[in-house]
């Protein structure tokens, strides 16, 4: 399942985020930070959609996303330079 989903579900009414996370293989303090990281992602940008409707929230949850890979992907990269590790294909290039 994918992270968005988890943090929705978990921040759902009368949801427990930490059995949600149990129920996903997830630490609670993964969980945590992920929500924490989707609600400031949220307040950032929701100043900035000056359109209304499904369009203007699926277009915001991309521009999300694609930062948040982007920084994933540059962590992992560093992570695999400190650890010597050799690149992967096509992304630490």
């Amino acid at each position: 399942m994918e992270k968005l989903a988890i943090v929705r579900e978990s921040l759902a009414p009368g949801a427990s985020a930490a059995q949600v996370a149990r129920r996903h293989h997830v630490s609670a303090n993964v969980l945590y930070y992920w929500r924490k990281v989707y609600r400031e992602l949220l307040d950032a940008d929701l100043s900035e959609v000056s359109r209304k409707g499904a369009v203007a929230d699926l277009e915001l949850q991309v521009r999300n996303l694609e930062r948040l890979l982007g920084q994933r992907t540059l962590e992992v990269a560093l992570l695999r330079e400190k650890l010597g590790l050799p690149p992967l294909d096509g992304i630490d290039e």
